[in-house]
């Protein structure tokens, strides 16, 4: 009636948990590390070219225009 013996039941039993134990711990450092890169990525300012809007820490700044340098002075004729 039983396919398995209770050898193999005790030998799934001594393995099974240190395994499950060393997978989910495993899981659990992979997961904060993505978190961890996924917080530094919205650390990061990303500008907006076409708009002069700044994204920082999820939240849109204006930034103002910059004033355009001066013209260069003609030279003078002597």
């Amino acid at each position: 009636m039983f396919r398995y013996k209770l050898r193999t039941l005790l030998i799934l039993l001594t393995i099974l948990p240190p395994l499950l134990w060393f997978g989910w711990t495993k899981y659990a450092e992979w997961k904060a590390e993505q978190e961890r890169k996924k917080a530094l990525e919205w650390m990061l300012l990303v500008v907006v070219p076409d708009g002069g809007t700044v994204f920082m820490l999820g939240r849109a700044i204006d930034v103002p225009e910059q004033p355009s340098p001066p013209a260069p002075a003609e030279p003078r004729g002597e």
